[in-house]
């Protein structure tokens, strides 16, 4: 299994267009790793944590509600154009909230600069799942699918560790300054692949890619999912906080990501006769057991260090099985809106 795994990944770093796919992903994907905690100690400077937390607020409403529209818009326009526009107003909103900050504005501002930004997002990483689906050979789109899934946990490692070293160490400043960095050069390295989508021949729809029901499904099962990640998140720091052990949640965390990637590298990047949709139920079953020995561990505490990675070796896997099944239910043109 080891062998063919290696294999996959070998075939898609030998493709120059897949390799530069690949470095734009971490390009993309750090930043989001290191938001969270950039967005807070920015938004913090002179500030309560309270506002900073509304701030960040600010920033996940804003991204949420207009990333449909932005994945749409890079359809219908190119991915590479769409993204750099909104690089521009990504720019100026986190220089309005960074400008804000540092002249003590009211609460009202920092929000609305981090919700602006949020709205403002380019529409990288679902872009970049959308190019994997189309550029990469049917028999290496699930190994591309892993490496993102991996990648994805390990800028949500480094990513805060990273963002912090910066805050501290140089000022808040810098921290946004590299993340701003690193979203142009993902959008500079997508450039030369993206291009717009034909329309599919009955016409648009408003709906786009919802008119199909398995992508609606899919829509639940990974909200369900990541209500399970979300869920695990609290428990876990829940749990050590109860037991007067705060310090082992971020390390714990880590090793759910750890488990997570390894996932994404070896099951994660196994072909699958049967194609994503048939992959998914037993993906889902693992994580589902993971976290069913991550809750018994709980039962005697030391097991905990055991048990998480193991409840994380679905994860990435899961999640690129979910790319992969939504990048096969999306209607023609509409490829980054179902995505994102």
């Amino acid at each position: 299994m080891t062998a063919g795994v290696v294999g996959s990944y070998r075939r898609l770093f030998a493709e120059p267009v897949l390799r530069r796919l690949a470095v734009a992903d971490v390009s993309a994907r750090l930043p989001q790793g290191m938001l969270t905690i950039t967005v807070l100690l920015v938004a913090a400077q002179h500030a309560t944590m309270a506002v900073a937390g509304l701030a960040l607020a600010g920033y996940t409403l804003g991204a949420a509600v207009t990333a449909p529209l932005r994945g749409r818009l890079a359809d219908r326009r190119g991915l590479f154009g769409v993204a750099a526009v909104c690089g521009i107003g990504y720019a100026l909103a986190w220089l309005g909230l960074l400008g804000g900050s540092l002249a003590r504005g009211p609460a009202g501002l920092l929000v609305g600069a981090a919700a602006a930004a949020g709205a403002c997002t380019p529409p990288v990483s679902p872009g970049l799942r959308s190019l994997w689906s189309v550029l990469a050979a049917a028999g290496l789109r699930q190994a591309a699918f892993a490496l993102d899934a991996a990648v994805f946990d390990l800028a949500y490692i480094t990513g805060p560790v990273l963002a912090s070293a910066l805050a501290t160490g140089i000022a808040p400043a810098a921290a946004a300054g590299l993340l701003l960095v690193l979203t142009g050069g993902a959008i500079a390295a997508v450039g030369a692949h993206s291009r717009p989508v034909d329309a599919a021949p009955g016409g648009r729809s408003v709906l786009g890619p919802l008119r199909s029901a398995a992508l609606r499904r899919l829509l639940l099962t990974a909200a369900l999912a990541n209500a399970a990640l979300s869920a695990t998140e609290v428990a876990l720091t829940a749990y050590v906080r109860h037991h007067h052990a705060l310090w082992a949640s971020g390390p714990l965390l880590a090793e759910v990501s750890v488990g997570s990637i390894v996932g994404s590298l070896l099951l994660g990047a196994r072909p699958s006769a049967g194609g994503a949709h048939r992959r998914l139920p037993g993906m889902l079953f693992g994580y589902t057991i993971g976290l069913a020995g991550l809750t018994a561990a709980g039962l005697y505490a030391p097991l905990l260090a055991v048990a998480a990675p193991l409840a994380g070796l679905c994860l990435g896997p899961t999640l690129a099985t979910l790319f992969g099944a939504a990048a096969g239910a999306a209607t023609h043109g509409s490829g980054t809106e179902a995505q994102a």
